[in-house]
């Protein structure tokens, strides 16, 4: 199994052997639990000579008093070092609470123009795909309007440390604008990308000061919440170029194939960066859930998106267009409503947390005046506790040993069944949440006639040939980024894309290679017991969606549910022998990388799913480049 070549890698990581490996489940020889538990040892005390000075004679006293005094001085300095050391973390707090309040302020009025800006570009680009419809220009005007008010909102300017030039100033700004708009859009000197990369970059200028300072400026307290509101920033970003390109897809007959891409990147990228920041922030949560899920708009406008992706060919309309960029114009003014709240939430806590930074620091001035009394009390602390401490410290050096053991016994036990990500989980004391994964492939296997040639032996030499069949299943899968799920009797489960997940589709690549493989190591291997008898593998492969989560207390499973899993299994049991059986959604996949060879099986009635369409997956397709390789 994948999880014991994990642990087993582990283990040699430490250096363990064979021989050291049983102290993980085993106590030392001769060594008990309940060793050194109550050890104290006895030679406390003894070289505490300097303390058995002879009070009668004065010299004795006053080194004594001079100990004594030393005893004194050193919890106080201590104290006094420590509630100094407060008083500065103290004081730098409430310096960057100040600041962060100020770049809050700032990053409000500067968000409040990069919402005009979005919307400036969204209708800029609408007028350039409609070629220079009246009534769209009209309303290009009056969103320019807009942005110059939003400019002159920004007061003071607070940006005096960017690259750009254009952004020294608000008047730098506005010229830079009116110059654009001006000489290259009212004199259609201009296309659709050039307007949506020179929007884009003002705004992610402005957006990378915004989290420049923000980042200069951060409070651990408040890492969270700044780190959900520059990632909420972002993804807006992403949705109002998103809104652009959508106009275009409604004023135009169709998206071209670089700009439907474009599309569907900005749409993920945005909604990505809005899911996150909710992660970063209860609060962002929160005021989504209220803002955008529950209002009707959301749904209207997932509809839309639903067309625009689909990217048929349709009739160019202005009307369609403008009725697009008003809803998700209604979605992104609920977004902003949410970024200003997020805002002024985080610029109320960080006043919060500068007052009681405040207040700690007048705390620390008073315990520093207090130190001076309470210090003399240290004297009968020192005196009775030092014996202690040592011997507390000696019995938990020795328990530390056992727990440490004892974790080491659990790890390894944990990653037999669990795969890695799982079982560091359930170390920390989290609950496993079940997952869902959109795109995984599953891969399913059994031996022809199994059920007869267990018949014919005993269930020994049974147990015998399926440990030397998956001993080589399972050092052929390690070459692959796949899961071994589980096996049961003659099963053999392998899924692709989970946990980890893997990006362009490579899972179905990955269980294709891997169930080639196997039908080739299983070409002339023969049961042990039964040499006259070849063992022959069906396969069943397909992709889809599944959940996966940890089933069980007593012993729990990392287990997969979903249709897909049926499927993939229907795949197998109506399939050949020494065959490969493909689902119709693994052969779209498969089919794009152009270098397997398929031959159609044709439509079959998959008892429970229907009529489905599959095919035999035969093999690799020899080029030049896999001769080289």
């Amino acid at each position: 199994m994948q999880a014991e070549n994990r642990c087993d890698r582990q283990e040699r990581a430490v250096g363990a052997s064979p021989s050291k490996y049983a102290e993980f489940f085993s106590v030392s020889p001769g060594e008990s639990d309940s060793d050194n538990i109550n050890y104290i040892p006895t030679t406390l005390g003894k070289n505490r000579c300097w303390l058995r000075d002879d009070p009668g004679h004065d010299s004795s006293r006053r080194i004594q008093m001079f100990k004594i005094c030393i005893l004194i001085l050193i919890p106080c300095i201590g104290l006094a070092v420590s509630t100094i050391i407060t008083l500065l973390a103290d004081a730098t707090e409430y310096r960057k609470t100040t600041e962060l309040s100020n770049e809050i302020i700032a990053s409000i009025k500067l968000g409040n123009l990069i919402h005009y800006l979005q919307i400036e570009r969204g209708q800029t680009v609408l007028l350039v795909s409609s070629k220079y419809d009246k009534i769209v220009f009209v309303n290009v005007v009056k969103r320019r309007l807009e942005t110059n008010n939003a400019i002159k909102e920004v007061d003071p300017w607070p940006i005096n440390d960017s690259t750009s030039s254009y952004l020294s100033n608000s008047t730098s700004l506005r010229n830079y604008l009116d110059a654009h708009r001006d000489s290259v859009v009212d004199m259609a000197n201009t296309t659709i990308d050039s307007e949506l990369k020179f929007y884009s970059d003002v705004n992610r200028e402005i957006l990378n000061w915004i989290s420049r300072r923000l980042r200069n400026a951060r409070t651990e307290i408040l890492w969270n919440n700044l780190v959900s509101y520059q990632l909420f920033l972002s993804g807006k970003e992403e949705t109002g170029i998103e809104r652009a390109l959508g106009g275009v897809y409604f004023s135009q007959s169709q998206l071209s194939h670089l700009q439907i891409l474009h599309y569907y990147s900005r749409l993920q990228r945005g909604q990505m960066s809005i899911n996150s920041s909710r992660q970063y922030s209860t609060y962002l949560d929160n005021l989504y859930k209220v803002y955008v899920l529950n209002a009707s708009v959301y749904d209207q406008l997932q509809m839309l998106r639903k067309d625009i992706i689909a990217n048929t060919y349709h009739q160019p309309s202005v009307t369609y267009a403008s009725y697009w960029f008003e809803n998700i114009t209604m979605y992104i003014d609920q977004l902003k409503t949410i970024q200003d709240l997020t805002a002024y939430y985080i610029q109320a806590a960080s006043i919060r947390i500068g007052n009681a930074a405040y207040v700690n620091f007048v705390m620390s001035l008073i315990l520093l005046i207090v130190v001076a009394i309470v210090c003399p009390l240290l004297i009968y602390f020192i005196s009775k506790l030092l014996n202690h401490i040592q011997s507390y410290a000696i019995n938990l050096a020795d328990k530390t040993r056992k727990l440490e053991r004892e974790r080491r016994k659990t790890d390894n036990l944990l990653c037999e069944m669990l795969p890695r990500s799982v079982a560091d989980q359930l170390k920390r004391g989290n609950h496993v949440i079940a997952e869902s994964y959109d795109n995984v492939t599953l891969y399913f296997s059994d031996i022809v006639g199994f059920t007869n040639i267990c018949h014919h032996s005993t269930a020994l030499e049974v147990v015998n040939m399926l440990n030397y069949i998956y001993i080589n299943f399972d050092s052929q899968i390690e070459k692959y980024n796949v899961y071994k799920v589980e096996t049961i009797g003659d099963d053999y489960m392998v899924v692709s894309g989970v946990p980890s997940r893997l990006s362009g589709n490579r899972h179905a690549a990955e269980i294709a290679n891997m169930a080639i493989d196997l039908l080739d190591v299983m070409k002339d291997l023969r049961a042990p017991h039964k040499p006259e008898i070849k063992i022959q593998l069906r396969s069943g492969i397909h992709s889809g969606s599944v959940a996966a989560g940890v089933v069980g207390r007593k012993m729990p499973r990392y287990c997969l549910f979903g249709d897909a899993v049926n499927i993939a299994s229907r795949m197998e049991s109506l399939g050949d022998a020494s065959k490969i059986h493909c689902s119709e959604s693994t052969y779209n996949i498969l089919s794009n990388h152009g270098i397997y060879d398929f031959q159609p099986r044709g439509e079959m009635n998959v008892k429970g799913l229907g009529v489905m369409r599959t095919f035999w997956l035969i093999g690799k397709i020899i080029t030049f480049n896999t001769v080289i390789s």
